[in-house]
């Protein structure tokens, strides 16, 4: 029985055989983060993709891959597999939306769809990302997706299901590495573009796959506060002259598969058209005519809302029970809408006030945190600081590297409560759970930590050195 997959979009991947189709990490209509992320190039699938999808395959909580709208739109009733996180916030929020046959894989566990076993391998310290194996008419395929896999548990994959057909994995930046500035040091640089090409080569030369396929980086930017971030991005067409400019032998062979992109066992390839990124200028300008009219009715949302006493109440009740009231941090709050800034809290030391807006150049042991008023309201109301981060639409602004390392610090403490939420007996057991099964993770972060704590080495290298 032979294997077909296709990729829809940004990190959308339609795996199907004869009798049965799953589909991973849907993302194909609108946009994410705050309109700040757009599919580029655009999804490329049809209805019928979609009507024989036995169930959709969730790989985190991260938006691009999580995507509210696109489940309800394509998907209600359908069976949903997900990883075993002990946040339950994946789970709460598939059954508010009405998804009740959910499926929570923990740790190195199978599932078999019809005829398409799914091994889910979960990472991550906070946040649990996880790389998906699918076993599906003869064909083995590693969807990496975000997941920074390496070390013992990415061996742990490939001794039990080596040897790869297919690997995927992200190629560009996709954190908010790039949001932190400070204004007065020109040499402080926030993020390493070709680090993502040497990650993604690292990786493969490990896995040794017969394809990779660089996947799960396939956006752009298109609101006003963040369209300067597409140069961040790097395209799947950089990455391919990158790898022959080394001219050096390889293991693997790369395969450039944008949306619409298709493979089978029975007829080989098909490749969507690359043109969209040899003339990636015009291509994002008519992408803003088209999109223009939603982005205007997010402009005049965000222009008519006002930052209510209720939640700055609540924001005092989220920097308590996230640990960030104990952090010695002077932090000011510049909350914007399109025309500028609009209110101005700030954090001393354990209180929030409000104040007169002034500059948002940070002082000396003041740092400055510029965030649109409906992020700044949804990142409260809905516990979405760390989603807050991810669109870039927020800048973090400190005087001096000491001063950053305090805003890192404080800024931390909000991201994670949105990951951990309350530190609960339950929370904790469910942790212990499924570390019981990924201890060989805990070798990963303890020679990160020495990297980190002796070697003084950024994150992003930190990876690198560990996929060495």
């Amino acid at each position: 029985m032979g294997c077909e997959i296709k990729i829809l979009s940004h990190a959308s991947l339609l795996v199907k055989t004869e009798t049965s189709s799953i589909v991973i990490d849907p993302w194909l209509v609108g946009s994410c983060y705050w309109r700040s992320w757009w599919n580029f190039p655009k999804p490329a699938f049809t209805e019928s993709d979609l009507e024989h999808v036995d169930a959709v395959v969730i790989s985190h909580v991260h938006w691009d891959h999580w995507h509210g709208p696109t489940l309800k739109k394509y998907f209600k009733g359908k069976a949903v597999v997900t990883s075993e996180d002990p946040n339950l916030r994946s789970e709460h929020d598939l059954r508010s939306m009405e998804f009740n046959d959910i499926t929570r894989l923990s740790h190195a566990k199978s599932l078999n769809i019809g005829d398409i076993k799914v091994t889910f391998y979960n990472f991550g310290l906070f946040l649990t990302d996880s790389a998906i194996v699918i076993e599906a008419g003869g064909t083995t395929i590693l969807n990496a997706n975000d997941a920074k896999i390496a070390g013992w548990p990415l061996k742990q994959i490939l001794r039990d299901h080596g040897p790869i057909d297919f690997a995927l994995r992200s190629h560009s930046s996709a954190n908010t590495r790039v949001c932190y500035e400070i204004p007065g040091d020109k040499s402080f640089v926030s993020d390493d573009r070709e680090h993502y090409f040497r990650s993604f080569k690292l990786f493969m030369d490990v896995v040794k796959p017969k394809f990779a396929v660089p996947f799960a980086s396939n956006h752009c930017h298109l609101n006003d506060d963040v369209i300067k971030f597409n140069s961040y991005i790097s395209n799947p067409i950089e990455l391919r002259d990158y790898v022959e400019a080394l001219n050096s032998e390889l293991d693997w062979n790369l395969k450039v598969m944008l949306p619409g992109s298709t493979w089978s066992s029975n007829c080989g390839f098909s490749f969507a058209d690359e043109a969209c990124f040899s003339d990636s200028e015009n291509y994002i300008k008519k992408y803003l005519e088209d999109v223009n009219d939603r982005l205007a009715v997010s402009r005049n949302r965000e222009l008519n809302l006002k930052i209510n006493e209720k939640v700055i109440d609540r924001f005092r009740s989220v920097l308590k029970k996230s640990g960030a009231i104990n952090c010695k941090a002077k932090v000011r709050f510049l909350i914007t809408n399109p025309d500028g800034p609009c209110e101005s809290l700030l954090f001393n030391e354990g209180t929030l006030v409000k104040t007169g807006i002034i500059s948002e150049t940070p002082e000396k042991g003041t740092s400055t945190i510029v965030i649109p008023n409906i992020i700044f309201r949804d990142a409260i109301l809905k516990n979405m600081f760390h989603h807050a981060g991810i669109s870039k639409r927020c800048r973090y602004l400190a005087y001096d590297s000491s001063d950053m390392n305090v805003l890192k610090n404080f800024v931390g403490k909000l991201e994670r409560y949105e990951l951990t939420g309350d530190i609960y007996i339950p929370y904790l057991k469910r942790l212990a759970f499924s570390y019981s099964g990924r201890w060989r993770e805990l070798f990963v972060y303890a020679k990160a930590l020495y990297l980190l704590k002796f070697k003084k080495m950024e994150l992003h290298y930190i990876e690198e050195e560990i996929l060495k």
